[in-house]
């Protein structure tokens, strides 16, 4: 009969332990008592946040940290053998985004261009104002008119995703439904959608983080709504 040493067992339930941890608390197929986010919603822009705010600030973090690499590289020989310097450390980049200009006036590539977090961002603000949210036993749906999006509340699922596949989960954690997002390569995604406090309003929560920039959060207030959607012949996603 193998011996099994103590710290091997050990190591093992670390192992399974810190797998567990990964894997994240499950999310509950059933909504509490009394909590429906069925209805149809208009997002409220005034009192929501300003997307294009958090693309500025993302954009301003994206050439700070394009500068201070140029900095860390230090001088790079030009094309007539002589060297280029970098600018000091302290020299301010501009962040104008309309058009995104250098130093010297020339235009510079916007960095968000190919930004996998602003993918993301841009993504969930392309759906439109309108959402007609559908919950019942074993479903919670998201209708944009133009698009939709259904989930089983308590699932796993491998889903596509920015950069290539995620793991995804959803259900609910209190009186919120939570859609979590973990990609193999590109940001983890988590989404909030729960009542306001009066329960007169649907407040929807994006976050967004990767080690490519800070993490961002926008916030979305919707009020109920008579308007029907535009309609357009739904895809999945």
């Amino acid at each position: 009969m193998p011996i099994v040493r103590a710290g091997t067992v050990l190591l093992c339930a670390a192992a399974a332990t810190s797998l567990a941890g990964c894997a994240g608390a499950r999310l509950s197929p059933d909504a509490p008592a009394g909590v429906t986010l069925a209805g149809a919603w208009k997002l409220n822009r005034s009192a929501s946040d300003d997307p294009q705010k958090v693309l500025d600030r993302m954009r301003a973090e994206a050439f700070k940290r394009m500068g201070r690499r140029v900095v860390a590289a230090g001088p790079r020989p030009n094309v007539r053998g002589g060297t280029r310097t970098s600018p000091p450390a302290d020299q301010p980049l501009e962040e104008d985004s309309a058009p995104v200009r250098a130093a010297h006036g020339a235009p510079r590539p916007d960095p968000l261009l190919r930004s996998p977090m602003a993918h993301v961002l841009l993504a969930s603000i392309a759906r439109g104002d309108f959402l007609t949210v559908r919950q019942g036993p074993g479903e919670f749906a998201l209708d944009y008119g133009t698009s939709q999006r259904s989930f089983t509340p308590g699932a796993r699922s491998v889903v596509s995703a920015e950069g290539g596949v995620a793991d995804q989960t959803s259900g609910w954690k209190g009186r919120e439904y939570v859609i979590q997002v973990r990609a193999q390569l590109g940001p983890d995604v988590t989404e909030r959608y729960g009542l306001s406090a009066d329960g007169k309003h649907l407040v929807a929560k994006l976050h967004i983080a990767t080690e490519e920039l800070s993490a961002v959060d926008l916030t979305r207030v919707y009020d109920p709504t008579n308007e029907t959607a535009p309609r357009q012949r739904p895809t999945n996603d």
